[in-house]
């Protein structure tokens, strides 16, 4: 059994780490925000669509140590570019994982949803 004095400095310790780790969260967040917005703007610029970003991210609160970011594309301007604009957003977006859709060529209920819910950068 722990003494009073033992319990006291195990329970200042495990404060200490979930603060360290609400902080580490926190700064992955913006870190992720920040690429997503990078990558917003090349698409934007180099593809001439409209990009909606989806799921977690949306939410701070909702963003944890192993949440990807999703994407949502409108309007690509040639469908034979998809793989080559995949793999530049995943170089902008690294280190994150990361899901893309097209709205065109997804599930319309999940279309509905992602119009609804997301954000457009």
């Amino acid at each position: 059994m722990l003494t009073p004095r033992q319990l006291a400095v195990y329970r200042t310790g495990w404060r200490e780490h979930k603060k360290q780790k609400e902080q580490q969260l926190i700064r992955r967040y913006r870190h992720a925000m920040e690429r997503v917005r990078l990558a917003a703007a090349h698409l934007k610029q180099y593809y001439g669509c409209k990009v909606i970003l989806f799921g977690s991210l949306l939410r701070e609160d909702r963003f944890m140590e192993h949440s990807d970011i999703d994407i949502a594309v409108s309007g690509l301007n040639n469908r034979e570019n998809f793989w080559k604009l995949y793999s530049e957003v995943m170089d902008i977006l690294a280190p994150f994982d990361f899901d893309l859709v097209e709205l065109e060529r997804i599930d319309p209920e999940v279309r509905e949803y992602i119009q609804k819910e997301g954000m457009e950068l």
